[in-house]
């Protein structure tokens, strides 16, 4: 990834990652993102329902589970770069404060 940019959740026509300097689309992209996970979510609960029904083809399900994976691919997308921005120098304190607070909220072993 080049330094100091932040990848986007899309792709550019090539399908090569595009990248922006921060500040300059974060609200937009975290909005994708957020709505690539929620169009997810939603087809997955839409995917339970139409299996448990006996009316539905194979040809309607061989769609949906192309559907499903089309999201899988762009959650597991948005999980890594996600993971960028975490690893980023400048997250770091940020990062330690919330993996501190879930340690001390989550009970243990």
């Amino acid at each position: 990834m080049p330094e100091n940019l932040r990848r986007l959740p899309w792709t550019g026509p090539d399908g090569e990652p595009e990248y922006a300097a921060p500040g300059e689309v974060d609200d937009f992209a975290d909005k994708e993102e957020a709505h690539m996970i929620s169009m997810a979510r939603n087809d997955a609960r839409y995917a339970l329902a139409m299996v448990d029904r006996p009316d539905v083809s194979h040809d309607d399900l061989r769609r949906l589970v192309r559907t499903l994976v089309d999201h899988v691919v762009c959650v597991g997308r948005v999980a890594d770069m996600r993971e960028e921005r975490l690893k980023d120098p400048s997250y770091g304190p940020a990062v330690r404060a919330i993996e501190g607070a879930l340690r001390k909220a989550l009970p243990t072993r």
